[in-house]
């Protein structure tokens, strides 16, 4: 196969932050394409591994064919990042030295009309990253109510219009089943006009994939799984670009640094909970030239902490 693949972002930025160059296994739990896993095994030592973990049987195909030279260094795994305590204990390991989770969505694995993820080409309305989705984008858009669609829309997408979208589109259906990419795009338009259409696409179709594919209760599912299989000492890595779910990562990697429950005003510590993590540095974000090569790493954050102590891992 000859790919033109997905960018990824902060890298190096990661790389340094987990450590790679000494790690002897490393987790790609949300591997895509590859890119994070292709960097990691060319700096890890020679005998270092890297788990790849994806639900979308595609990438894992594209990343096992762009990483064949890696042969038994590179093990790649067909699940959901939130279960990978059990995937990675299901191949007999137990500890890792680290784990990094890039939350974005690879081009390649949207790029197909036939998925229903883009709204720049027809195609039918699925937008299922895995065969694990409980619904998909036809289910959502024809039998959720009106209400349900607007908070999806304002929850997930921030689209300023989403009651009125929703609206819409609950019209449209009482006459018309809403099918294709193209039908729900029209819709929309019909709301928002053609001045701010390609805003209002990119942040409707991003709501429904969000919901259909889970993609904030997986996270919250995968942040203290990653911790059961991080040795102490070992180094948790992530990327994310939708502000709910870097304040997600934000706020569980605080807690885990600072579980303390005791009032302010006790002189000392009496609930007894240890830190499980500790920050490395702050946030960091992509500087001007990444951004310059690849747009879509503008909105990067990418956070990374140690594991300091077990005493209170979730």
């Amino acid at each position: 196969m000859n790919h033109e693949y997905h960018k990824s972002v902060l890298v190096q930025e990661a790389l340094d932050g987990l450590e790679a160059v000494t790690a002897r296994i490393i987790v790609d739990a949300t591997c895509g394409d590859g890119g994070y896993s292709s960097e990691l095994l060319r700096v890890m030592p020679p005998d270092g591994m890297v788990i790849a973990i994806d639900r979308d049987p595609q990438a894992i195909a594209r990343a096992k064919d762009r990483l064949s030279s890696y042969q038994d260094r590179f093990v790649a795994v067909k699940g959901n990042f939130c279960n990978i305590d059990t995937l990675v204990t299901g191949l007999g390991i137990t500890q890792v030295d680290g784990v990094v989770a890039d939350l974005g969505v690879s081009y390649l694995q949207i790029s197909d009309p036939e998925r229903g993820f883009m709204f720049m080409k027809p195609g039918p309305l699925l937008m299922n990253m895995g065969d694990d989705c409980r619904v998909n984008a036809e289910t959502v858009v024809n039998e959720y109510s009106g209400e349900e669609l607007a908070r999806i829309f304002w929850e997930y997408g921030e689209e300023r219009a989403s009651w009125k979208i929703a609206n819409a589109i609950t019209r449209f259906r009482q006459t018309t089943r809403i099918t294709t990419t193209r039908q729900l795009v029209d819709i929309i338009r019909g709301v928002v006009g053609s001045r701010f259409e390609i805003k209002s696409f990119a942040r409707i179709f991003q709501a429904i994939r969000m919901h259909v594919n889970m993609e904030i209760e997986n996270l919250k599912q995968f942040l203290p799984a990653s911790l059961r299989i991080l040795k102490t000492g070992g180094v948790l890595a992530i990327v994310a670009y939708h502000s709910g779910e870097d304040r997600i990562v934000k706020e569980f990697m605080r807690e885990q640094a600072n579980p303390c429950t005791c009032p302010k005003e006790l002189p000392w510590c009496v609930c007894g909970k240890k830190p499980v993590l500790q920050l490395k540095g702050k946030m960091i974000t992509p500087g001007d030239e990444e951004i310059r090569n690849n747009p879509s790493a503008r909105s990067a954050k990418l956070r990374v902490a140690q594991v300091i102590g077990k005493g209170g891992a979730v």
